[in-house]
């Protein structure tokens, strides 16, 4: 009977290892609240060694821009077999910033525990180059500048086994900060802007529920400055743009907002 729960226990094993090699668990980043990959699988005297990275997360953000994301994983004892990665995108009080989407092939993104996952889907072979590349396109939220983001990621090398020994873990993280053509003073409490999709001419409301005067800048998605207009009384008539979407500062005196709006 022993010899069966034995074999049982090896078989369930065998099955959960060979799921994870499809997708892993969420949470396995390293961040703030998430474990690791080691935590299923051993690496003591492994002799695969591997770096992970992201290439194309920039230090200087602009609130509103898509960015095109890249993990990239190198085997460098060029012994690993399979490669797999879980990557996350953090803001203040670690929780999730921005929005991933459209992931290559053989890759997804997953939701838990309020943060989005980027993760392999299935683990990838290693090719002659001993290199695997997975990329994922990144909003980046619209948040007041000099707010900090930081990327964590879990890469895994694996010797193909299909056991829990023998592959190499390795985690990373990085960071960038968000700025508007250069860092400007931002509150944290935004304006109500309506309205909003709107065309020739915004209302304003302070978090206050006063209506200013001032100037409002209009900034493209990429951090252009592409027009300005005076506040009177709250009322903002809108410079000559096209439809689409933009960046508005509401700015009174020393003090700046930030508001995405949609001219139709």
């Amino acid at each position: 009977m022993h010899k069966l729960y034995t074999i049982l226990a090896l078989m369930v094993s065998i099955v959960i290892l060979m799921a994870h090699s499809a997708t892993p668990p969420n949470g396995k980043t390293g961040a703030p609240g998430d474990s690791l990959c080691s935590e299923c699988h051993a690496q003591s005297n492994t002799p695969i060694q591997g770096l992970i990275s992201v290439e194309g997360f920039p230090s200087s953000i602009t609130p509103g821009e898509a960015y095109v994301l890249t993990v990239v994983s190198r085997d460098t004892s060029r012994s690993a077999v399979k490669g797999g990665f879980q990557m996350t995108i953090l803001g203040p009080l670690n929780t999730k910033v921005g929005k991933m989407e459209n992931p290559s092939a053989n890759s997804v993104v997953s939701a838990a525990n309020n943060r989005q996952y980027f993760e392999h889907n299935p683990a990838g072979a290693f090719p002659d180059s001993s290199v695997i590349r997975w990329t994922v396109e990144w909003t980046a939220p619209a948040l007041p500048g000099g707010t900090e983001i930081t990327w964590y990621l879990a890469g895994n090398f694996a010797n193909g086994n299909n056991e829990e020994t023998g592959d190499r873990i390795v985690a990373t993280k990085g960071k960038g900060t968000i700025v508007l053509s250069g860092t400007k003073d931002v509150t944290l409490e935004k304006p109500t802007l309506y309205p909003n999709p709107g065309s020739d001419q915004i209302n304003v409301i302070l978090p206050d529920g006063t209506r200013p005067d001032g100037q409002g800048f209009f900034y493209s998605l990429t951090g252009s400055n592409v027009g300005q207009s005076a506040i009177h009384h709250g009322v903002i008539n809108t410079p000559d743009l096209p439809a689409g979407v933009y960046v508005v500062e509401i700015k009174q005196g020393d003090q700046s907002h930030f508001v995405k709006w949609s001219k139709i």
